[in-house]
């Protein structure tokens, strides 16, 4: 089949608008928080108290983290920046041969670096709800699978209902980190939210 030059260019204009169109309604629905590394999390609803993950900073072992009796999990992420918007996909390991008992998929916490350390993005308007507690026995291989979008619904819904994001989600450097491993291990990977 055969085309002529107009027909091309025609086609490749028409392709163009078509894009930019789709580029400007992206633009407008882009992360609305702080950029870069804040002084800190301030969020401006009264009645908001910012949820404190129960794990140390020091705590936090990056892509494979040990438990005390030597067990290993391995954390992996599908790539290290991601877009506002994009599906971020991470997945626990157990890499020992070993059965071993672990918290629930909920106990997850995303933080967003700052000058004053590391802090939660989600919290609640009063009393932090209750996050479950009962044990998961996973074999070796075994873990769980999370593919979050990266927006403040989503991220809210990844612990228990009445979590909510404050401030909105900027571009900046964020964390995951899963805090349900045997003798208070906590496994975690940096992404960064590039807007």
């Amino acid at each position: 089949m055969e085309f002529s030059r107009r027909a091309l260019l025609t086609a490749a204009g028409a392709g163009v608008a078509g894009t930019a169109g789709c580029l400007d309604f992206a633009a407008g629905d882009g992360p609305q928080g702080p950029e870069g590394t804040p002084a800190s999390l301030e969020c401006s609803d009264e009645g908001f108290e910012r949820f404190d993950p129960p794990f140390d900073d020091d705590a936090v072992q990056y892509v494979t983290a040990r438990t005390p009796d030597g067990h290993r999990f391995e954390l992996a992420a599908q790539g290290t920046q991601q877009s506002y918007g994009n599906e971020l996909r991470v997945t626990l390991r157990n890499l020992s041969d070993a059965e071993i008992e672990i918290g629930p998929k909920e106990l997850v916490s995303i933080q967003r670096r700052t000058e004053a350390g590391w802090q939660e993005v989600r919290g609640a308007d009063g009393a932090i709800p209750a996050f479950p507690d009962e044990v998961r026995t996973v074999g070796s291989g075994g873990g769980y699978a999370w593919s979050v979008r990266l927006r403040e619904p989503e991220i809210a819904a990844l612990g228990p209902e009445g979590l909510r994001v404050c401030p909105a989600l900027g571009p900046g450097v964020h964390r995951f980190v899963f805090w349900g491993l045997p003798g208070d291990a906590a496994a975690g990977r940096e992404f960064q939210i590039i807007g």
